[in-house]
């Protein structure tokens, strides 16, 4: 059997020092003594006067080194007690200083926070930014983290990289309780499943599945913590549904870090899943 995927040991948290990054902060820390990463933590200077204050009740505009002190200071109150952790405050357009800044400290998982409408505003604008360019995993957190992830619901497409994404799923979190979905949305729904082909087609599913399962390559105790389910309809409307339903904390899906199929999938699914999810979720970046 070939190896899992090891867990990250570089995390790199990407912070606007707002109050709603808060959440984000906590779970990159709870990650990084679960997996025992190293943490970075960035905050990043806007080029210009653009709408991403460090000095939100300054009435004049703060000069670059002025609000680059004062990010830095905010940050090392943030983890004054962790001496382990990695601080920078950079100057740049956020999503691209975020992406080079990862490449040059070897991150394995970029975290930032996610808020609870579509993208809008600066911190939607850079997260969605992230998940179409990014070649890194990307953990997008919504909700604040009371433990490790317990819950997990793991979207596959039957692909090569969301093999990848299960495997990854099964060794980074190996407490977790893991249910491997596939959502199927057929054209022509009504057309296809009514009694006589909704049989068939479950079936098919279901022997895809279990093949699928067969030739992943996962350690004998998974399956104690794995179970499989099948849906149909539009994949954001059906994880947001069995996420709320089941109560899960983490959704999981994944795509290869590489050109037109990437770009096809980031803008579609993926970019449809994030905003809607009501929980966090986990991008991983399949290697290519």
């Amino acid at each position: 059997m070939s190896a899992l995927p090891a867990p990250p040991h570089t995390l790199l948290l990407a912070t606007d020092l707002r109050g709603r990054c808060d959440r984000a902060t906590d779970r990159a820390r709870q990650l990084a003594r679960q997996w025992q990463a190293q943490l970075h933590v960035v905050h990043v200077l806007p080029p210009g006067n653009e709408s991403w204050p460090t000095l939100p009740l300054d009435l004049e505009p703060a000069s670059p080194s002025a609000d680059a002190a004062y990010a830095m200071q905010q940050l090392r109150r943030e983890f004054v007690d962790d001496d382990a952790v990695q601080l920078h405050v950079i100057e740049g357009t956020p999503a691209d200083a975020i992406l080079e800044l990862a490449v040059t400290i070897g991150c394995d998982l970029i975290v930032l926070g996610s808020d609870d409408e579509p993208p809008v505003g600066r911190l939607g604008r850079v997260l969605e930014s992230l998940l179409r360019r990014s070649p890194i995993s990307l953990l997008a957190v919504r909700k604040r983290p009371r433990s490790a992830y317990a819950q997990v619901l793991v979207g596959t497409d039957f692909t090569t990289e969301s093999r990848y994404g299960l495997e990854a799923a099964v060794a980074w979190l190996p407490t977790a309780r893991l249910t491997l979905m596939h959502v199927l949305d057929v054209a022509y729904q009504s057309l296809w499943l009514d009694a006589p082909h909704v049989d068939p087609l479950l079936a098919m599913e279901h022997d895809t599945m279990q093949a699928f399962l067969a030739d992943t390559p996962l350690p004998a105790d998974a399956s104690t913590r794995l179970q499989t389910q099948l849906e149909h309809g539009h994949a954001e409307r059906v994880l947001r549904e069995v996420a709320i339903a089941s109560g899960v904390d983490l959704i999981v899906i994944s795509a290869f870090r590489r050109g037109l199929a990437f770009h096809i999938l980031v803008g579609g699914t993926v970019r449809r899943i994030v905003p809607t999810a009501p929980c966090d979720v986990l991008l991983v970046r399949a290697p290519a």
